[in-house]
């Protein structure tokens, strides 16, 4: 069950980054569960995919965004599982302009469901690149 269970939240990871690249903000909601917190970083828990939705659809109908990364370790114990990845992005606004990259790294904390699926309950991202002084 194990292999199945990593196998199942590495698909989800794919999926969540198909998503992105695909610009399509309700393919990202639907990778989460009912009650999600999204925790950006340098801003307050975002709680809910009523409050997450037009987070991402403002983004994503500014820019087109590209971009990879790795998963660095991956587990699931009974309901439970996280996953741990580095990214890289590039966003490109889609009015022109520049463009805006980012590094960093992201744990999502994912939920068995009741059809035995996996979804992401808790995410929280952080980049590698440093806050600009005011």
């Amino acid at each position: 069950m194990q292999t199945e269970d990593t196998a199942a939240i590495k698909q989800l990871a794919e999926d969540w980054h198909a998503g992105w690249i695909a610009g399509d903000a309700e393919a990202l909601l639907d990778l989460y569960d009912d009650d999600p917190v999204l925790m950006p970083q340098n801003q307050p828990p975002v709680i809910g995919k009523n409050a997450i939705r037009p987070l991402y659809q403002a983004v994503l109908e500014e820019f087109n965004v590209a971009g990879g990364g790795d998963m660095l370790e991956v587990e699931a114990c009974g309901e439970w599982g996280y996953f741990w990845s580095s990214y890289t992005l590039t966003a490109t606004p889609k009015a022109g302009g520049d463009q805006l990259e980012d590094s960093g790294n992201s744990i999502f904390i994912v939920r068995r469901q009741p059809d035995g699926s996996w979804k992401i309950s808790r995410l929280i991202a952080n980049s590698d690149q440093s806050v600009p002084s005011n």
